[in-house]
């Protein structure tokens, strides 16, 4: 194929602020005319909205996603040196762990999802293990049950990260409601996205939110009264306004993006092209349309020329990065995970994609792999 004049992003806000402008204009304004922009009513309302959302009796707005898995560690009472399970393909989680003081430990993957699963979880485990952090990777949820069993009969929290699967559900209840708490990224690009960072924890525990609620302002009871060192991570008004605004539409966005990936799906079958698979009790929201091929690099730069637009992720395990190194693990230690780095990739998908833009990605798939 020529190269083409069509262009079809990743990801497209443009498309989405059509959709959604006049209500997302009238929630700025309604901030700005209010005056408060810091934890006022706009945050509380939007908590109470998401805790009804994703069935739980709190959720906690904070800075961004990292900062809802550290403050969700520190209420649950991890501390320096307590271990929690982190897979080892899923890089920006493990920051979030870090900056709680906690040691990771790495745990490959299912080849099939790129989930953790209770297999994987058990090798990582040993006596120092507090906490597992389920990811939830590419809005795909993991096979929780037995994690769930495990963590439970072992006595260790289960912290799910929900960042990549806002709207998703397993056995029948949206993901986010089984751990001991959840954590949610407003990242723009997420399947609920803020127009800024901004973060949630999710909890069924009463003690947790109002543990979160302490470590997110300065370790703040009441004004100027500080009971620990706190952390300064609060989602702010306007965010707050525009995600309550954005939330109504969740689920319809999520549908569209099962029916794009259907048709993916359907579009890619028999090419050598492995799509990742789910649980059948689960119904994922596809933050990411991700597949795995060998050729990977070269695919990429066959379809950036085409004018399809892709992303990596992520192209380093935790071990492997240089910040990470620390760890003291090595190449050959997490094989499924390092696999992923150098054989996935993200194909657009996002809500308001054209069937004729669906259409223009499966058919320059297809003629790389058949010419």
């Amino acid at each position: 194929m020529a190269a083409q004049e069509r262009r079809v992003p990743l990801v497209n806000f443009n498309k989405e602020y059509r959709e959604v402008g006049d209500e997302i204009r009238q929630a700025i304004d309604r901030v700005c005319e209010s005056g408060w922009y810091v934890l006022g009513e706009e945050v509380k309302s939007f908590e109470r909205e998401f805790a009804e959302y994703i069935g739980v009796d709190h959720a906690i707005g904070v800075a961004s996603g990292t900062d809802a898995i550290t403050l969700a560690l520190k209420a649950l009472g991890i501390k320096e040196g307590d271990g929690v399970v982190v897979p080892a393909n899923v890089y920006p989680s493990a920051f979030g762990v870090a900056l709680a003081g906690a040691t990771l430990q790495l745990a490959d993957v299912d080849p099939r999802t790129l989930n953790i699963n209770l297999e994987t979880l058990k090798e990582a485990v040993n006596q120092n293990t507090r906490a597992v952090l389920a990811v939830h990777l590419y809005g795909n949820p993991v096979d929780l049950e037995g994690i769930a069993n495990f963590c439970k009969e072992n006595h260790i929290a289960l912290v799910e990260d929900c960042a990549q699967v806002t709207g998703a559900f397993y056995q029948g209840r949206r993901v986010g409601s089984f751990g001991d708490a959840a954590c949610f990224s407003f990242y723009p690009t997420k399947n609920l996205g803020a127009y800024g960072d901004g973060g949630m924890v999710a909890t069924n525990s009463g003690d947790v939110a109002r543990k979160v609620k302490l470590w997110r302002m300065y370790g703040e009871e009441a004004r100027y009264q500080s009971k620990l060192i706190g952390h300064n991570s609060r989602l702010d008004e306007m965010q707050a306004a525009i995600l309550r605004a954005k939330l109504k539409y969740v689920d319809k966005w999520n549908q569209r993006r099962r029916e794009i990936a259907q048709k993916y799906k359907q579009g890619f079958s028999g090419l050598p092209l492995e799509v990742l698979s789910s649980s059948e009790t689960s119904q994922p929201v596809y933050h990411l349309f991700v597949v795995k091929t060998k050729d990977r690099d070269g695919f990429s730069d066959y379809l950036k020329r085409q004018g399809v637009a892709t992303g990596i992720h992520y192209p380093q395990p935790i071990h492997l990065t240089e910040s990470f190194l620390g760890l003291g693990k090595k190449t050959g230690d997490f094989p499924v995970s390092e696999e992923a780095s150098a054989t996935v990739l993200s194909l657009p998908l996002y809500p308001q994609m054209s069937e004729a833009d669906v259409g223009y990605v499966i058919k320059t798939v297809k003629h790389y792999f058949t010419f």
